[in-house]
């Protein structure tokens, strides 16, 4: 698509008149490179911020391009429906779009006037804590997990970074997409309903879907996106670059919010990362037979103790606490 083209896409698009297929288009012209994401960012921010211009020449100056813009646009929509000789001047009209739009760039790296913050929102062990994004999405952050997200939403996507877990319900935004980003993957939405589990400190990172449709792309591998449903989940393997894709109920993934743990022939090893996450403490097991016994068993919302007596009923051990740490072995 040439340059004038895409200038023109930019400026239907920040006045809300595009289509599904022209905001489609877009995205993928602004996720083709680093360059092209900046221009539109850039842009975008300088369209949408003239009342954060630093004087009120700054604020003159800016909306009397805006203005130009606007009747450059109009008059493009004017010659459309003119006779065939005539359409030699849209070229010159969408020509004179980009050069303001560039002029609109230049305003400001020049005036510098919008900056946004970046805020970090971490959790301990044992520890689940829910925040209101500045769009109005719900994020439920897990135990032992960092988010971090900025003050204010002025890209293309709106983008959040996570180590951990969180569940998150997106406020919908056709015009600017949702996007989680962690050490292996992405996951972009528009409106729905879905939970992360990537910590980097684990080899898998599952990305589970609960209602709407997300697109999940691994940051090992541009080429293909991973389309999800609501019931299932995609599971991604950093130690082989395997992906698994399959379905899951809500229970299952999004148990760590109601201290809710399925033990079906699991080994009490494989258990342990959860159960400390969730109630901050640390399991030690006194030899590998104990760390790989099978267990049996279903919990919501029970206490440690209670957890670790069954366990221990059903494994045929016993265990001792000392503070936040438990010595587990068989009897």
């Amino acid at each position: 698509m040439e340059e004038q083209e895409i200038y023109l896409l930019i400026t239907r698009y920040l006045q809300k008149e595009t289509t599904t297929e022209e905001n489609e288009v877009l995205a993928d012209w602004i996720t083709d490179s680093a360059d092209h994401e900046q221009t539109f960012e850039e842009i975008k921010l300088t369209w949408q911020h003239t009342a954060q211009a630093k004087n009120e020449e700054s604020t003159i100056a800016l909306t009397r391009l805006k203005d130009r813009i606007n009747h450059q646009a109009d008059n493009i929509a004017k010659i459309k429906k003119l006779t065939p000789f005539k359409w030699n001047l849209v070229a010159a009209s969408i020509a004179v779009i980009g050069l303001l739009l560039v002029s609109l760039i230049y305003f400001l790296r020049s005036n510098n006037s919008v900056s946004v913050t970046y805020n970090l929102l971490k959790t301990r062990a044992g520890e689940i804590k829910n925040i209101t994004l500045i769009d109005g999405t719900k994020v439920s952050v897990g135990p032992k997990s960092i988010l971090r997200y900025p003050s204010a939403f002025n890209s293309a996507f709106r983008n959040v970074s996570l180590d951990g877990k969180a569940y998150f319900e997106v406020s919908k935004n056709t015009h600017q997409p949702f996007r989680v980003n962690t050490a292996d993957l992405s996951v972009k939405v528009l409106g729905t309903h879905f939970n992360v589990n990537a910590s980097k400190n684990q080899i898998l990172t599952t990305v589970s879907l609960l209602e709407g449709k997300v697109e999940v792309n691994l940051n090992s591998d541009n080429d293909d996106a991973y389309l999800l449903k609501p019931g299932q989940e995609l599971t991604f393997n950093r130690a082989n670059q395997r992906v698994f894709q399959h379905n899951v109920d809500s229970l299952t993934a999004l148990g760590w919010m109601t201290k809710t743990l399925n033990l079906s022939n699991d080994k009490l090893s494989d258990a342990a990362v959860n159960i400390e996450n969730m109630y901050g403490v640390k399991l030690i097991f006194a030899d590998q037979p104990t760390a790989d016994t099978r267990i049996y068993a279903q919990f919501k919302g029970d206490s440690i103790e209670d957890v670790l007596t069954i366990i221990c009923a059903s494994g045929n051990l016993e265990y001792r606490k000392q503070g936040n740490k438990i010595y587990i072995s068989a009897k």
